[in-house]
């Protein structure tokens, strides 16, 4: 059973990592979205007092090559995340966790 104390620690703290990681980015992105909500709330107003006219379409096709890029984003910030560390598994445990709670 002694032979499982490194590992135990290992996890451990690799698990606290990845759920501290993923704490952070959860809240960054929470704050995000509200600021996209109040820009877009703000440019409905604008729209609708008649100040502004918003091409949907236009914004759209305009945007179609930033979800290519979040998703590749997120693989990279994974690689960033995970560089070098010699207790991947605890941390995409802990990070799972964080997430996910």
């Amino acid at each position: 059973m002694q032979f499982l104390v490194p590992f135990i620690g290992v996890l451990g703290l690799g698990g606290v990592l990845g759920y501290g990681a993923a704490t952070f980015l959860k809240t960054v992105t929470k704050l995000v979205g509200c600021i996209i909500g109040i820009v877009f709330i703000l440019m409905q107003l604008l729209a609708y007092y008649g100040f502004a006219e918003w091409h949907w379409e236009a914004l759209g096709h305009a945007t179609g090559p930033a979800s290519e890029a979040a998703k590749s984003g997120f693989s990279v910030l994974w690689r960033v995340l995970t560089y070098n560390l010699p207790f991947t598994g605890g941390f995409g445990a802990g990070f799972w966790y964080g997430w996910k709670h």
